[in-house]
């Protein structure tokens, strides 16, 4: 436990380190009084379109939530715990709002633990997914785009896609898939073979969504829908400093937005996001510098303006306190962890 509790705080602080880092570089290839200016002639009712559009995006994403646990739970109930997790991805560590959605989720019945924590799994890969399509068709934007760039996200998303569709295969062959990680999981000695198959098994029961044929085009549909108003959202905010977006490269800041969550970072992405959305701007799209910066800073404010406040409202709606959930949260996770040294 105290290796683990190690390991946490050294990822904690690396995090820390790296947002950082990436908020010294902006103020340092981007002049603060160009950003301050920005931020004084920005047309702030645009932001009122973006905030909108990112409500959008939250129903949506309930709603595709809902289809993914089989409509089993009210509507109004899934909004809320969604919008907890996100509040706390917002401002805890570890993106520890998706566990807490899993837990959350997994104790209103029918609904279990092993169920909600699947669903996030489709989640990633149904974003993931998208993000992925999107690429290719932005860079039609950016021809001074530099070779190795462009090769670098022609390979990642063709590694992407092969990964997606050994995910798919294997959720097709379940019981070839088991006897496979066992016979992986058996090479490596600490750890419990039995255990690790099961959550294998998890995995893979909860991709089963996307091995049957009209569930998993109801699922791409929803996961094209759920994307449309972030696109929106990005557009009316880089309109407001005066950027003039085409669609094509509203998509490619997104798609620069998404793989920047990836590296550790603080909570809520903090300086990994500006950096992101900045250098695609500046560098790739030859856009104004000040006004690329202000509309990293703008979006990522609103976007944390817009999530907590709906996070307190899940709060109120469920009943639940903002304790209780990260407690509960945090006592499953150090279970879990526990089972994984055993």
């Amino acid at each position: 436990m105290e290796l683990s509790n190690r390991k946490k705080r050294r990822q904690f602080w690396i995090g820390m380190g790296i947002s950082a880092a990436c908020l010294a570089a902006i103020f340092l290839f981007v002049e603060p009084a160009a950003i301050l200016e920005a931020l004084k002639t920005a047309r702030y009712g645009y932001l009122a379109l973006s905030g909108g559009a990112l409500v959008l995006f939250m129903v949506l994403r309930s709603v595709r939530w809902r289809f993914m646990l089989n409509n089993a739970v009210p509507w109004g109930q899934v909004f809320h715990i969604q919008n907890i997790g996100y509040m706390l991805t917002q401002l805890l560590p570890f993106r520890l709002g998706d566990v807490a959605r899993a837990v959350l989720i997994g104790n209103v019945p029918p609904i279990t633990l092993a169920r909600g924590v699947s669903t996030m799994v489709v989640e990633r890969i149904l974003d993931m997914m998208f993000i992925v399509t999107l690429l290719p068709f932005t860079l039609a934007e950016v021809e001074s785009l530099p070779p190795w760039m462009q090769a670098g996200a022609r390979g990642f998303g063709i590694v992407s896609l092969v990964l997606i569709v050994i995910l798919i295969v294997a959720a097709n062959q379940r019981p070839f898939t088991q006897r496979i990680a066992t016979f992986i999981f058996n090479l490596i000695p600490f750890l419990d073979t039995k255990s690790w198959v099961q959550r294998v098994d998890e995995l893979l029961a909860g991709l089963s969504s996307l091995t049957r044929l009209k569930d998993g085009l109801i699922l791409i549909a929803l996961s094209v829908a759920v994307w449309l108003p972030i696109l929106g959202a990005y557009r009316s905010a880089l309109t407001a400093v005066h950027i003039q977006p085409t669609w094509a490269m509203t998509g490619f800041v997104v798609c620069a937005a998404a793989f920047s969550v990836a590296l550790p970072s603080s909570p809520g992405q903090v300086g990994v996001f500006h950096a992101a959305v900045t250098a695609a701007l500046v560098q790739v799209l030859h856009q104004p510098d000040g006004a690329s910066a202000s509309f990293a800073f703008l979006y990522h404010a609103l976007n944390v303006i817009m999530m907590v406040t709906l996070g307190v409202i899940g709060l109120f709606g469920t009943g639940a306190t903002f304790n209780h959930v990260v407690t509960s949260t945090q006592k499953f996770m150090q279970r879990d962890n526990a089972q994984t040294l055993e």
